[in-house]
């Protein structure tokens, strides 16, 4: 609707720019079909809408145009509106288009997070990883991934990534049942030193 209307609004200030001239204009050019026809205003208006989509979009077939130097600075602001809104059609497009990719890339790398704290866990003879360090680890990994397009193109190490404290939980989780079994044998070089 706000597209018809900018359109409507330059079409009627084009017909303006049109009929302020008394030495001719593009409504009185007589190589345009508009002058052979009736000069109805149904016949000049779809014709100035037809003119206004054609330069605004850049096409410009140039069958009507403009004749006066009114007319031709209208033009070119005409031409400057449609390549300024063109312009901000694409980046908004491609706007949407690379944060959905980035999306798209951040659900694939939380699913690769996923598969590697299941094997993890798998690994583990004892018992499964804590709910609450597995939540965390996958929270921090998406987060920074969001935060960080450099890892989303080069790669990503989940544990060499994670921040210190949480790889220090992390490792603790996973191998206290080890730690547990051989701690006899660090207190003895402890004593023993």
């Amino acid at each position: 609707m706000q597209l018809y209307i900018i359109i409507h609004l330059v079409a009627c200030t084009w017909i303006y720019v049109g009929e302020e001239p008394e030495w001719g204009s593009w409504l009185t050019n007589p190589n345009f079909n508009i002058s052979k026809k009736q000069h109805d205003a149904k016949t000049v208006y779809i014709t100035s809408i037809y003119w206004v989509v054609t330069t605004l979009t850049t096409v410009g077939y140039g069958d009507i145009y403009g004749t006066t130097e009114a007319e031709y600075i209208f033009t070119m602001v005409v031409e400057f509106i449609g390549i300024l809104v063109f312009s901000i059609i694409m980046s908004t497009v491609n706007s949407f288009l690379s944060a959905q990719g980035d999306i798209d890339i951040i659900e694939a790398k939380s699913d690769e997070v996923d598969v590697w704290l299941v094997k993890l866990d798998n690994s583990r003879m004892s018992k499964s990883l804590p709910k609450i360090l597995y939540d965390k680890v996958k929270d921090y990994i998406k987060e920074s991934l969001t935060h960080d397009h450099k890892k989303l193109i080069e790669g990503y190490d989940f544990l060499s990534q994670l921040k210190p404290r949480l790889r220090y939980e992390l490792i603790k989780e996973l191998f206290s049942p080890m730690i547990r079994d051989f701690d006899h044998i660090f207190r003895y070089e402890v004593e023993r030193g």
